[in-house]
């Protein structure tokens, strides 16, 4: 399999509310991320956050070792100066592009060759303040999005258009690297498809300041009460399909944009620790409460 060439992608989803590691399991995770993500890691205060970090940063780790076919101890990544992670060291990646999403239950990651991209996950939760919240949020959507988010009957629907458009510009924010300093007012997104509850819906396009973007592409997903967002453009000079290489497993691998579900095996399949085992990571990491409800939930028991 080694050195094979095919024109897919990768879209990777994992349920890291569902995983529930064992000491061996996290302190495995922790010798296989670079030191200072390790530290960065342990400094989150609920188990959720510390495990969709986790998770998201061994997705990005596997899928770099296995494109690029080199050992996954060799694999360096740094952050920008707006946060985004990218591949430190070598000259040989600039059209390889990836971006990870973690919200909700799920940690997601696309990647791909001779594009940019971005990627966004948003959890549909429900709220009894939904018109407050509405306006609060007036200028982030245009007009005709508005129009759109507030044509279903129910508070539940409109939460729904809600969190996709607002996964879909979150998406081409971070396939853009800039941070949170876009105004993402600016962006109208049209929605031919309707419900995207099953499939992927490839038809929804773009205008910014009422111009058409052609070039940007997006994929958009409905897993698990969650919307998913992917952003592409894609370069000009390659073909319309994505060339991926390496070792990736082509079980793994996404022909029509469609996410592909990773357990814990297939996260540490391949893995090669950078560091000697240490405990004081699960030590860390164990006590902690899962979410902000289950804090409450045992402060109030305590008391």
């Amino acid at each position: 399999m080694a050195g094979r060439h095919v024109r897919m992608s990768v879209r990777w989803a994992f349920n890291f509310r569902t995983w529930s590691p064992s000491a061996e399991d996290w302190t495995l995770c922790n010798q296989c991320v670079q030191p200072e993500e390790a530290q960065r890691i342990s400094k989150f205060v609920f188990k959720k956050d510390a495990k969709s970090s986790m998770i998201g940063r061994l997705m990005i780790r596997k899928v770099v070792s296995e494109y690029f076919n080199i050992p996954y101890k060799d694999v360096m990544l740094a952050r920008s100066e707006k946060g985004k992670p990218y591949i430190a060291g070598r000259t040989d990646v600039d059209h390889f592009s990836f971006n990870v999403s973690h919200q909700g239950d799920y940690a997601v990651l696309a990647a791909q060759a001779n594009s940019r991209l971005g990627v966004d996950v948003k959890k549909l939760e429900t709220r009894s303040d939904v018109a407050s919240f509405f306006q609060t949020m007036k200028r982030q959507f245009t007009q005709k999005e508005w129009q759109f988010i507030r044509s279903p009957s129910t508070d539940k629907e409109q939460l729904k258009v809600f969190f996709r458009l607002w996964c879909l510009k979150e998406s081409y924010v971070k396939a853009l690297g800039i941070g949170i300093g876009f105004e993402v007012g600016r962006l109208n997104f049209n929605l031919p498809t309707v419900k995207i509850d099953n499939g992927v819906t490839t038809d929804t396009t773009l205008k910014i300041d009422g111009r058409a973007m052609p070039d940007w592409h997006f994929q958009e997903h409905f897993l698990d009460n969650h919307s998913i967002a992917v952003a592409v453009s894609k370069n000009n000079k390659t073909s319309p399909e994505i060339l991926v290489r390496g070792n990736i497993d082509e079980e793994l691998l996404s022909t029509e944009g469609e996410f592909k579900m990773l357990d814990y095996k297939d996260i540490v399949k391949n893995v090669q620790p950078l560091s000697e085992p240490d405990l004081t990571f699960w030590e860390n990491f164990q006590p902690k409460a899962e979410d902000p409800s289950q804090w409450k939930s045992n402060k109030t028991e305590k008391s």
